[in-house]
């Protein structure tokens, strides 16, 4: 008879991180790349900020030197200058899994990475495990079934539902945490963690309940060529379950996304497209559209990076949470 609900959620402020400014609307939508990191920012920080974006230019020039295309989205949500933290939290997952779900319909084969900091390392959390003190709305994605089977990476950089002496944690602070997930949440979190990194140094006042809030904002700087370099060997050893989709119709009939095109585009240059004479005999040979490659053909062309966005360090939230069983 008793579940655990969210009884109090009290904030405090603590020196020092971000007041959001104008900046770029968030970018939901990407081609059908070989690999797509998955964004979420910290509280208060515009989308594409120059925090935490040196990681996705990092990873994808990577990527690039190898042949290989990359973007980016991100995960939508409004910064704390805009209403109720949990409030934050639950749309963060839910547009989060929605946008992760729509592009995997399109891209199935796409190698997904998700990056989350702060704020944004607790709702990819309860993205990939289910609720971590306040979404309450989901338990995550399925590691064994699409989308979650698409992930190749995933890191949490000074999260605030950070879990102690878990194998996936990193730096001085691996054995601390402040707050930690539910024994559920963590046990489906933890079906990712061969490909899953979580950051915390000790200091760290959101991860490891420190004081030093410099530890919590110096991440990226630190550490994004290690990670980078972590989440790229991930990406090449690993090989998502997709299964690219055939039509029965002919490739005229149903408009293909631009990526799709320029690969049966390529299909057809190099003889690979069905001849359409009639044979000896009469009948028609059947009108196919070739089927998708088992990975993007590349390079599919994406939109420039933008220029990081600047924002001015003020003041981060401090988070208590309380269970009650009822």
């Amino acid at each position: 008879m008793s579940s655990i609900i969210r009884k109090a959620l009290a904030l405090s402020a603590l020196a020092a991180v971000a007041v959001a400014q104008d900046g770029p609307a968030p970018k939901t939508d990407a081609p059908c790349a070989d690999v797509v990191i998955v964004m979420a920012r910290g509280n208060n920080a515009p989308y594409q900020d120059w925090r935490t974006f040196p990681f996705v230019d990092a990873t994808c020039g990577k990527l690039r030197d190898q042949g290989k295309t990359c973007d980016f989205i991100e995960v939508v949500f409004d910064t704390m200058m805009n209403g109720d933290f949990c409030t934050q939290i639950r749309t963060g997952v839910q547009n989060g899994q929605s946008e992760i779900i729509a592009f995997n319909k399109k891209c199935p084969c796409t190698k997904l990475v998700l990056n989350g900091f702060s704020q944004g390392a607790w709702i990819t959390g309860d993205i990939l495990a289910g609720p971590g003190g306040c979404s309450q709305i989901t338990t995550g994605f399925d590691r064994n079934s699409a989308p979650g089977n698409a992930i190749a990476a995933a890191l949490l950089w000074g999260d605030v539902m950070h879990e102690a002496n878990q194998p996936y944690n990193v730096l001085d602070g691996s054995d601390l945490q402040k707050d930690g997930r539910s024994a559920d949440s963590l046990a489906r979190l933890n079906t990712y963690s061969d490909v899953l990194r979580s950051y915390c140094a000790k200091g760290d006042p959101v991860c490891a309940n420190g004081d030093d809030i410099n530890k919590h904002l110096s991440y990226f700087e630190l550490y994004t060529d290690d990670a980078s370099t972590w989440a790229v060997g991930k990406v090449n050893e690993f090989t998502p379950q997709c299964a690219a989709p055939t039509s029965s119709t002919s490739a005229s009939a149903t408009p293909a996304p631009s990526s799709v095109k320029a690969a049966v585009a390529s299909s057809v240059v190099s003889g690979a497209a069905k001849p359409t004479g009639a044979a000896s005999s009469g009948a028609a040979a059947p009108s196919k559209a070739a089927p998708l490659p088992s990975y993007p053909t590349s390079p599919v062309k994406v939109a420039p990076f933008p220029v990081f966005q600047k924002y001015e360090s003020v003041c981060i939230p401090k988070m208590s949470i309380k269970y009650v069983y009822v």
